[in-house]
């Protein structure tokens, strides 16, 4: 919950700080539930629930929803600069028993840069495609502190398609991208100090690189006052610089979620 209330504090500023006459918000509740591996290379699995406002925030200055809130540097019709946050899950050590006896991963979120070129937009502007270049730092959220985690870079091919008309077509996003991440990044999830290791978990010092190959497709549309927004991603770990670490038990990583929203205006 205090992911959240960060990004829906960060949305209430920056929507005060960066208002425009052109802006549109659109305000909801529900709940989000959110299925998949505890972290990538997990073999168990956990469902998320959250009751969470709903947010669509799009202006000159800033694009934000529960996913993610981009700050608008610079645009003009092929290029973008932005300023990126998204949100991380936890991972309680308690429930994993691959990482049984060692500490848990708080929620965290990731801040940074990132540069959007369109590559090709379709005549009626309904499909897009972008290359995306994010880079990130990530901070774990304790009730004690905020603590610098590392650098993730997930430079995308995006596919958007969002249709004019008023019709049965939901809102889509398709994209791949080859993940990289720094060795402090990495060693977060995957390092295992001495005093952890046992007979069945050895000890492993984890490495900056190459993290995977990441595949996801978002949907969203809105029926009058209810807004769905759900979301599936895959991603392959083969060749991961962390692959060796015995706290990877599989190298497939599977996430989605399904959020229904009441919609205030």
């Amino acid at each position: 919950m205090k992911m959240i209330r960060l990004i829906y504090s960060s949305l209430l500023f920056w929507q005060t700080l960066l208002f425009a006459s052109e802006a549109r918000l659109d305000l909801g509740a529900g709940p989000l539930t959110v299925a998949g591996n505890h972290y990538r290379g997990s073999d168990q699995s956990k469902i998320w629930v959250f009751p969470i406002p709903y947010f669509s925030y799009k202006s000159e200055k800033l694009e934000a929803e529960p996913s993610f809130i981009r700050g608008i540097l610079f645009h003009n019709r092929w290029l973008a600069f932005k300023l990126s946050l998204v949100p991380g899950l936890n991972v309680e050590s308690k429930d994993n028993q691959t990482r049984a006896g060692m500490p848990s991963l708080d929620y965290s979120v990731e801040v940074g840069p990132m540069a959007i070129v369109r590559l090709w937009e379709s005549t009626d502007q309904e499909v897009r495609i972008n290359f995306e270049m994010p880079v990130r730092e990530s901070f774990a959220l304790s009730f004690k502190k905020i603590k610098p985690v590392g650098m993730v870079t997930v430079p995308y091919v995006n596919v958007i398609y969002n249709p004019r008309k008023e019709n049965w077509n939901f809102d889509s996003e398709f994209s791949v991208s080859p993940m990289f991440a720094s060795e402090r990044y990495h060693q977060r999830f995957y390092s295992v100090a001495s005093e952890f290791q046992t007979s069945t978990r050895t000890a492993y010092k984890a490495h900056g690189g190459y993290s995977g190959l990441q595949t996801a497709i978002v949907f969203n549309k809105r029926f009058h006052d209810i807004g769905i927004l759900s979301f599936v991603r895959w991603d392959q770990l083969k060749g991961a610089a962390f692959r060796k670490s015995p706290l990877v038990k599989q190298q497939n990583y599977y996430l989605g979620g399904l959020g229904l929203f009441w919609m205030f205006n």
